[in-house]
């Protein structure tokens, strides 16, 4: 579930990683050496994926990173063009990037028009306080617990689902407790009005890194699906070098790295099934 500020006008913004294309591990297409770079189309309003910090005016986040280093593995430059999520592929499509990092799910309908390079694998978790006990495996080990969700969200309808599954079974149901927003909802679960929240798994992460300890994870991410950068169908050789960029990066040690600096271990791209 992607909530984002929007933003008014698409702003062209840098990474300050430079490399020297001899030092470069991977080869990348002639016509990206010539331009020293790779622009992406990126929505840089989804903290912690990609935001702007608003004390430099420079982007950050977890895909940030992810194209930094990926593109340093070329021997060039990051730089990402500021578009609105819905307006990612249509971007890429006119020309406006050359590929898309943006916490984009692969989905079998955008791979008609893209090619993807998977490179994390997202979902929703059930999440807890750091000082609690409890862990569940599904939805229905949630019987008699009290739950926050954002209202009108998939998330609560999936919880108004395992209640019928209850029901039916005789157990207990879900105490839910519905909120306006995500955060409005993740903040019952830290002032202990609920004892679980249910979430996207990135989140557990964004909010440690601002208070180590808060909140943990207490279950295996459910409705998971792999993000992956985005390509045109096109630019084959581009995907391939983002692939074997990637390769290295994972075999560097990097790749965890970068995962472990955002909190991000539970949703490592080895958690994704076999395609």
């Amino acid at each position: 579930m992607r909530t984002a500020l929007k933003l008014g006008a698409a702003v062209f913004v840098a990474a300050t990683l430079v490399v020297s294309a001899a030092n470069a591990m991977v080869a990348a297409p002639d016509r990206y050496k010539e331009k020293g770079k790779i622009v992406f189309c990126t929505e840089l309003a989804f903290a912690p994926w990609e935001y702007i910090n608003p004390e430099t005016l420079q982007p950050e986040g977890f895909d940030i990173d992810i194209a930094a280093a990926l593109t340093k593995q070329m021997g060039l430059a990051a730089e990402h063009n500021n578009i609105a999520f819905d307006g990612l592929i249509p971007a890429l499509q006119a020309g406006q990037c050359d590929a898309i990092i943006s916490g984009l799910y692969d989905k079998p309908e955008r791979r008609k028009v893209v090619d993807f390079v998977n490179y994390v694998f997202s979902g929703n978790s059930l999440i807890v306080r750091g000082d609690s006990s409890l862990s569940f495996e599904n939805l229905e080990g949630l019987s008699g617990h009290k739950v926050s969700v954002a209202s009108g969200s998939t998330l609560e309808e999936n919880l108004v689902k395992a209640n019928e599954a209850l029901k039916a079974a005789g157990k207990t149901p879900i105490d839910i407790v519905t909120l306006q927003s995500g955060t409005d909802a993740f903040q019952q679960l830290t002032a202990g009005l609920a004892e679980v929240y249910y979430g996207s798994t990135d989140q557990a992460g964004y909010f440690n890194t601002q208070k180590p300890g808060l909140v943990k994870l207490a279950s295996p991410q459910i409705g998971a699906l792999p993000n992956g950068i985005a390509t045109l169908h096109k630019d084959k050789d581009l995907h391939e070098a983002i692939n074997a960029a990637f390769d290295a990066i994972k075999a560097s040690g990097e790749y965890e790295a970068i995962l472990k600096k955002w909190s991000f271990d539970a949703m490592h791209i080895k958690n994704a099934p076999a395609q």
